[in-house]
């Protein structure tokens, strides 16, 4: 007698950037079908089942077993139709909440975390006013942005401070004067069992990752990140940025997604962020991660891979290169990235620095700049 075929799962995804490319090419192993939810087919479409439009929300979230975001910024529609439907993951809050900087903060205040200090104002007069009597700040847009986009520093360097864009508010924040920069990747699932990537050092240029390397000392993380699951009763993976300061780590931000600075795990860890997520929120085992090797990544930022790129990055042991097969070449757009791994700490930053110099020549803040 035959046993019954099992059917595969069909996983929607709202967005259609890289983070859903990988997570679609990591999926297919489990024996996923995956429906993309996009108006502008990028990186994911050219690799799902099926695309459909952002006008065809409840169609796409009725065919789909799962929903789950690979962007923040989606429409508020087909989130709140999933949630409705017993279907989104992570859970509606957690995602709504990066819709709004003022809502995310005060969430994180009110719930006890340790951020930097912030007030929230009504227009742009009121923004910088603020920002004058803290000394050193930045003024964020509540809403909309992402990768240093609508921040303005105030008292921060020499010159006076940009324009304000105009906002329906601004969250105004205390500038930190930070040791480092770094991220953990952790994921709970529906029965509140919570699991851990080892964190990543961080390296930003105008705001948007540059390159990340694991492991990095905890200092709290993995307990801070904890908490924040239970809090926001959390199922999937979640990213969780700090600004790290005399050994302590203060939260920067969380994304509710997987997120740039996991990359490195598709290749250096016994499982990557993409697949941890998918087992969570289809309802497969999920195991600890594993650090197989230090790993990391370089991003790819206003610069193409192409084939000649592509054979000296190679020569660099360990390297492995994503090419997002995005049209349109232009500053601070991610187009690629590289994954590295190592021996060591020091080996693989020494490796690390090459990748860099290779992509870049000798200074890649050029490619980072508006």
């Amino acid at each position: 007698m035959k046993s019954p075929r099992i059917q595969p799962m069909n996983v929607g995804i709202l967005g259609s950037g890289q983070l859903g490319w990988m997570m679609i090419l990591e999926g297919r192993k489990l024996g996923n079908r995956f429906y993309i939810l996009a108006d502008e087919p990028g990186p994911a479409a050219r690799v799902a089942d099926v695309c459909l439009p952002v006008r065809d929300y409840e169609k796409f979230v009725d065919l789909c077993d799962v929903v789950t975001p690979e962007f923040e910024h989606v429409d508020l529609r087909a989130l709140e139709y999933a949630h409705r439907q017993g279907k989104l993951f992570p859970p509606l809050e957690s995602v709504v909440l990066k819709t709004d900087r003022s809502r995310e903060k005060r969430f994180l205040r009110d719930h006890g975390f340790p951020i930097p200090d912030f007030q929230v104002a009504r227009d742009a007069a009121e923004a910088l006013a603020l920002a004058k009597r803290m000394g050193r700040a930045v003024i964020k847009e509540s809403r909309g942005g992402y990768d240093g986009k609508g921040q303005t520093y105030v008292g921060v360097g020499p010159g006076a401070a940009a324009p304000l864009r105009p906002a329906p508010s601004y969250v105004v924040e205390e500038y930190v004067d930070f040791d480092g920069e770094a991220s953990i990747i952790a994921s709970r699932d529906a029965q509140g069992r919570k699991l851990f990537h080892p964190p990543s050092s961080n390296e930003n240029l105008e705001g948007i990752l540059l390159r990340s390397e694991a492991p990095h000392a905890d200092l709290g993380m993995r307990d801070i990140a904890s908490r924040l699951l239970d809090a926001l009763g959390y199922v999937g993976v979640l990213a969780v940025e700090f600004f790290l300061v005399d050994g302590k780590a203060l939260i920067n931000e969380f994304a509710p997604r997987v997120h740039n600075s996991g990359h490195h795990t598709l290749h250096g860890s016994s499982i990557s962020q993409f697949e941890q997520h998918l087992r969570v929120i289809t309802g497969l085992p999920v195991p600890e991660p594993v650090l197989f090797r230090p790993s990391g990544i370089v991003n790819a930022v206003g610069v193409e891979v192409d084939r000649r790129m592509q054979e000296k990055l190679l020569k660099v042991p360990e390297t492995r290169t994503y090419s997002y097969g995005k049209s349109g070449l232009r500053k601070r757009r991610k187009m690629g990235h590289v994954n590295v791994t190592a021996s060591s700490r020091q080996e693989l930053t020494a490796r690390i620095r090459e990748v860099t110099r290779v992509l870049y020549g000798g200074d890649p803040l050029p490619c980072f700049l508006p």
